[in-house]
């Protein structure tokens, strides 16, 4: 037993492939270096290669298996869900009845809640006035009252909001003793809406208390309204902020003005000089009519002097004098007692000589007289000197006072007129601002009109009545959500299970999961033996097996497949799915159709063919040892003489012996294979090849790369989709080409044995003690019968016959 192949072991184990992700190669680097060269040479397998539906896209490019998508429940279609509804209907009635105690449970434990609604309008005024300063500092809501409320309702929403409401609700219930905790509860749920097409907002509160719902939803909307009253008023304050800073700016600058103005007075005292002036101006004025008046008597004492200077330098030619002449009466009365004196002389001149006694006393009298009259009038001019001395002297003292007041008057003058220039520069500074101000002043209210105008204006509408019929618990809603979550809930089970169930049911599993094609399928056929089964065709060319063969027979000759169908490699991924009979059924019905046909058995490590076409082989008649003695030697194998001839005309067959001695891997390896295939295909019309299952050992990628094209076995409630799987993705990676699955062991008892959505649909049937080609093949491989009578019957009611021990001994 030293020399069996590696997959030879007890029947107790599983096969290789459920215990590792990759086949192992056990040809060492022979068979690698073949597989990995075959995988290098594909240029195209996903874009190229033929598959189920005409150009074949790969396994995992169109929709995969239920666990290629890496999810629990699998692929979801329609198909898939009707299917697993109508196998598993009773769980989903489970879980429907299940989600209708859980609703009831649900509407009696509930809390009975109210709900009440109140509704405020809301208006948005817009001003054609553009005004870049209101422009900024106006916020940008929207344009349309949707976009307004959606940008607000945050704001309506804030912590501000619920403060303001809990103090409206204190303020207008103060008798309440809901908690806090309770009115944010209530109004964390509440809701705003806006209807639509209309600038009313709807409030909605909802709490176990009617009362106090109603109450909530007033004292939101009266929140919310002032609220905005005070938003705003601080808008047109942030509106006219700049012109009121100005305004208030320019105020300080008036205020200081006016302030500077007043010290300015106090400071240079600007009355106190202009009553001085005054003054001065007065004093002036008296003294410059004291100098006028003593100037006139001054001339007039001047006029005198010389008159009476006159006069005592001739006295006779004295006249009158003004009254005004100091002295004036004494001097007229001696100036009359002079010329009386002197009529008398001049009388007695006339009448008497200047000797005469009378005359010279006369004369006398004369002189005395003029003495007497120059006397006066010196005196006069002595009273008339003294006086113009004195005016003079006043003169004097007037001027120099009118100098000086005139000196004071000028100084004050100029202290004046400096202090009103820095006055009226300062009045005329006043002024400016003030009308600065003024302008300012209206501007602002001008501006606070117009934000004004741009206001949000919220009035609360209709208040919340207290109401009387509560919202919840909704029976509809709970039943229908019970109802909904639990049908969701039990097809998520259903699907789970499905999933969970990793092997093949029906056709939709393989062409929906596996994205691969069925090609045919293939009813079970009761014999005793695997050879019956093999040789079936020949026996009975009419029977429902033969038709199927030779219906997968024209598909492969179809113009479709004709030129991938020359060369074709049968495998599966597990022993025991029936490749090898299956090959054998082909390769038959070439050759009955007048193909000329060879079989081959690659199956190395456990040849079949010999024993199903009873050939007596030798050493150098079995195609392993001549291959692997063509490897050792270096010659070139005489492929003509390894040809058997079998009892079906036009079908040649090459078997093997046991591997004793033989190297799969190392034959698998070597450049014979590739001049074996190309020898096969110069002369024969079909090459039908006989493969060991993959997974097991990697000979089957080695042979799918040399060969036109494979076709994979599948058998229902056996075949596993994630071997499956494995194997196709691989085969495509290597650059073969798919044609599809043949469905294999299929009883077909109805007509509705290819639905669906019929579990179990294809009426499988396992023979762990007959020959029907299920189990039988796979003893080799790791199974193994149990022992005992089989439970199905022949077709003429008598039970099937189990494997012989000695075959049985002859298989391990």
């Amino acid at each position: 037993m030293a020399d069996k192949p590696l997959y030879y072991g007890s029947s107790s184990k599983s096969p290789l492939y459920y215990g590792a992700d990759r086949p192992a190669y056990p040809g060492g680097a022979g068979s690698r270096a073949m597989y990995y060269g075959a995988s290098a040479a594909y240029g195209g397998a996903y874009g190229g290669s033929y598959g189920a539906y005409g150009a074949y896209g790969g396994v995992y490019g169109g929709s995969s298996g239920a666990g290629s998508d890496g999810s629990i429940v699998g692929t979801i279609t329609f198909g898939r869900m009707l299917r697993v509804i109508s196998q598993r209907w009773l769980s989903v009635f489970v879980f429907q009845l299940v989600g209708l105690i859980i609703s009831f449970a649900v509407y009696r434990i509930s809390p009975t809640i109210y709900e009440a609604q109140s509704e405020f309008t809301m208006d948005m005024r817009r001003t054609t006035t553009r005004n870049n300063t209101l422009t900024q500092a106006m916020p940008d809501y929207g344009n349309t009252y949707s976009e307004i409320f959606n940008t607000r309702i945050s704001d309506w929403r804030s912590d501000k909001i619920v403060t303001r409401i809990m103090q409206q609700y204190r303020s207008d219930h103060p008798a309440s003793t809901v908690s806090d905790e309770e009115i944010a509860s209530v109004l964390a749920t509440s809701k705003l809406e806006l209807l639509k097409n209309s600038r009313i907002i709807t409030i909605t509160t909802r709490s176990k208390i009617p009362s106090l719902a109603a109450a909530l939803a007033n004292a939101y909307a009266e929140s919310i309204e002032a609220f905005t009253d005070e938003e705003n008023k601080l808008r047109c304050d942030k509106a006219v902020s700049q012109i009121h800073a100005n305004a208030d700016k320019k105020r300080r600058e008036v205020e200081k003005l006016a302030t500077q103005i007043r010290d300015f007075r106090t400071a240079n005292k600007v009355d106190n000089l202009r009553s001085m002036r005054d003054t001065i101006q007065q004093s002036l004025s008296k003294t410059t009519a004291d100098i006028l008046t003593l100037e006139t008597q001054e001339t007039q004492l001047i006029e005198w002097e010389k008159l009476l200077d006159d006069v005592q330098k001739e006295p006779e030619s004295f006249g009158t004098l003004s009254a005004g002449i100091p002295r004036a009466q004494d001097i007229a009365q001696e100036f009359r007692a002079f010329q009386d004196a002197s009529s008398e002389h001049a009388k007695l001149l006339v009448s008497c000589t200047e000797n005469h006694p009378l005359v010279v006393a006369r004369q006398k009298e004369l002189v005395i007289a003029r003495q007497r009259f120059l006397d006066a009038v010196q005196r006069a001019l002595m009273s008339g000197r003294s006086s113009l001395q004195v005016v003079r002297n006043q003169l004097i003292k007037l001027k120099n006072k009118q100098l000086d007041l005139r000196n004071e008057l000028s100084s004050c003058e100029q202290r004046i007129v400096l202090a009103e220039s820095g006055l009226r520069m300062l009045e005329a500074d006043f002024e400016v601002a003030n009308r600065v101000l003024e302008g300012l002043i209206m501007d602002e209210n001008k501006a606070r009109l117009e934000a004004e105008s741009n206001n949000e204006i919220v009035r609360v509408g209709r208040p919340a009545n207290i109401p009387t019929a509560p919202v919840l618990p909704n029976p509809v809603v709970i039943f229908g959500v019970g109802l909904a979550l639990s049908l969701l809930a039990g097809l998520l089970f259903v699907l789970v299970l499905d999933n969970l169930e990793d092997t093949v049911i029906n056709l939709s599993d393989i062409e929906g999961r596996l994205s691969l094609k069925v090609l045919s399928v293939f009813p079970h056929v009761r014999r005793k033996n695997r050879e019956q089964v093999a040789k079936f065709l020949v026996e009975d060319k009419y029977s429902r097996f033969s038709e199927t063969v030779a219906g997968l027979r024209n598909l492969l000759d179809s113009p479709r497949y004709e030129a991938l169908s020359h060369c074709l490699l049968f495998i599966s991924t597990q022993p025991g799915e029936g490749k090898t009979i299956t090959s054998s059924s082909v390769a038959i019905s070439y050759a009955m159709a007048g193909k000329r046909t060879l079989h081959v058995d690659f199956d190395m490590r456990r040849p079949r063919l010999a024993r199903i076409w009873g050939f007596e082989l030798t050493n150098e008649k079995s195609f392993s040892h001549v291959m692997q003695a063509a490897c050792t030697g270096g010659t070139k194998p005489d492929f003509d003489s390894l040809v058997n001839k079998s009892s079906v005309d036009g079908l040649d067959v090459i078997a093997s012996l046991p591997p004793e001695g033989v190297s799969p891997s190392t034959i698998l390896g070597s450049r014979m294979v590739g001049e074996f295939f190309e020898w096969a295909r110069s002369h024969y019309d079909r090459v039908v090849v006989d493969s060991p299952p993959f997974g097991i050992v990697g000979d089957v990628v080695t042979l799918a790369v040399a060969v036109d094209s494979v076709i994979i076995m599948c058998c229902p409630d056996r075949t596993h989709f994630k071997p499956i799987q494995y194997c196709a993705k691989s085969l495509v990676e290597a650059g073969a080409n798919i044609l599809g699955v043949i469905v294999n062991d299929v009883e077909l008892s109805n007509a509705d044995a290819f639905s669906p959505s019929t579990h179990h649909g294809y009426g499988y049937r396992r023979h762990y003690g007959g020959y029907g080609y299920g189990y039988g093949y796979g003893y080799g491989y790791g199974y193994k019968p149990k022992k005992g009578k089989g439970k199905d019957n022949d077709s003429d009611g008598k039970k099937e016959a189990s494997l012989p021990d000695k075959e049985l001994a002859d298989e391990e």
